[in-house]
């Protein structure tokens, strides 16, 4: 017998069912899953297709822009919708299935007869069959509701996942762009200490050529004017490449001219600090790493209660339709129709799997165990970052202080011996040394602001609470 393909227009009717069940989200999973949007709830949407390169880019609109492209946040965000549609797969299992199928079948038979004239008949047979099939799984000792919430759980996991993976890219972006003003500070500083020498070297050469000095003066002044145009140029450099960061991280290419807006501020406020101990309970109640570890963990505990159900009874409503219409041609009996309609509770009683229920609920269990590790390394974790943050913070703060007071101090200085030196009392070295003492101080100084305001942002990401409000 040759079995014919279902009917075009049946399968037509099969496939735009398909395919609107495969838009249709019937149970809202999607609305489980957080939305791309930047950390100040803005949605990406607003800022991603807008050009960046309209202004000098401030720290905002830098990590906008990086968050729009950054390929792991796209693949977190994946992640969170793959685990949203788990979710509805778990749902689906409190519904009934629904199955139905057409068949249309044609025979043909030769019979030969063992008698001496030869005798044989030919027969032809067309068979249709359409057939609907009900099954619904009434009771299972709590392996759908076990399931739903193993589901559900993950999805709460890699939400906190991908708010995590949103906070680490803030810090790395945060870091680059006080990187790129800090190389921006230094190169104007370097600048400003090869104007000081120059003007140095032309105080020298006055005072050289109306013979009140020595030739030495005049050339130590220009070693040390050399020295500033050289230290200049490499700033240029370091200043470059990390603008070059800038632009990559942006999707733009490293060439294009970056310009941020602003400098590092001279003295910022470092009054919020609070008592550790508040920051630590805060850290434990919203950072998303210990939210993603405490989902897993009970999504390992519902783990254990689907495999110890999965071994138990499960009773199932099951229903069937069909009717079957032979078609005879050659006889004269006419068509044939048969129906069969069923309806039936059905007790599936597991007897012995092989050992198989006992080890995975073994395996199911040891996962918890290892959830439990988990989420104990990520409280660790999580205590350490913020202690050292913390730590660091404090160091930064006082040594930000100390660096201001440096740089007021080597600008009297400088001040106090250009004035003798051009008033004819002063020394060459004496000159040299207070040049390099403030150019030392300045130096010091971008570095501990830039220290600072990495420290402040390092802090914030350890209490899990980073966002544009932390600028």
């Amino acid at each position: 017998m040759i079995r014919a393909a279902v009917a075009g227009g049946l399968l037509a009717v099969v496939f735009a069912w398909s395919d609107g069940a495969t838009a249709l989200d019937a149970f809202r999973t999607e609305q489980g899953v957080s939305a791309k949007r930047f950390p100040d709830a803005r949605p990406t949407s607003e800022t991603c297709d807008a050009s960046p390169i309209r202004s000098a880019l401030s720290l905002e609109i830098v990590i906008e822009q990086v968050l729009c492209r950054d390929p792991l946040t796209q693949r977190v965000w994946a992640e969170a919708k793959i685990q949203a549609a788990q979710v509805g797969v778990a749902q689906s299992a409190y519904f009934p299935r629904l199955g139905a199928s057409y068949a249309v079948t044609h025979g043909r038979n030769h019979t030969t007869y063992q008698q001496p004239d030869g005798y044989s008949t030919t027969g032809r047979q067309r068979r249709l069959a359409h057939r609907l099939n009900l099954s619904w799984v009434l009771f299972d000792f709590g392996r759908r509701e076990a399931n739903l919430l193993n589901a559900r759980q993950l999805l709460v996991a890699a939400n906190a996942t991908m708010d995590s993976q949103l906070q680490e890219t803030f810090v790395q972006v945060a870091e680059l762009y006080y990187a790129t003003l800090s190389a921006q500070d230094s190169q104007r500083a370097a600048q400003q200490i090869t104007a000081l020498t120059a003007e140095n070297l032309k105080d020298a050469s006055a005072k050289y050529e109306a013979g009140a000095v020595a030739l030495s003066d005049r050339l130590q002044a220009q070693t040390a004017h050399t020295q500033a145009r050289l230290n200049e140029v490499r700033g240029q450099g370091a200043m470059r490449s990390a603008q070059g960061q800038i632009a990559l991280r942006m999707g733009l290419p490293p060439e294009t001219p970056i310009a941020l807006a602003g400098s590092l501020t001279r003295r910022p406020d470092t009054s919020f600090v609070k008592n550790v101990d508040l920051l630590l309970a805060q850290a434990r109640e919203e950072h998303p790493s210990l939210i993603a570890a405490k989902a897993r963990l009970e999504a390992a505990k519902a783990t254990v209660k689907e495999q110890e159900a999965a071994g138990r009874p499960s009773i199932s409503l099951f229903a069937s339709a069909s009717h079957v219409q032979i078609q005879q041609p050659m006889t004269y009996d006419g068509d044939s129709r048969i129906r069969d309609n069923s309806i039936g509770l059905q007790i599936e009683i597991p007897l012995f799997e092989g050992f198989e229920r006992t080890y995975q609920i073994r395996s199911a269990q040891a996962r918890l165990d290892a959830s439990e590790a988990d989420l104990a390394e990520v409280e660790q974790r999580i205590a350490l970052e913020l202690w050292a943050n913390y730590e660091a913070l404090s160091v930064e703060t006082q040594a930000l202080e100390n660096t201001a007071e440096w740089v007021e101090q080597a600008t009297q200085a400088l001040q106090v011996v250009q004035g003798r030196y051009r008033s004819g009392v002063g020394s060459m070295i004496e000159l040299l040394n207070a040049s390099a003492a403030f150019a030392s101080a300045e130096q010091q100084n971008i570095k501990a602001l830039s220290n600072w305001h990495l420290a402040r942002l390092r802090l914030a990401a350890s209490l899990g609470r980073l966002g544009f409000w932390t600028l």
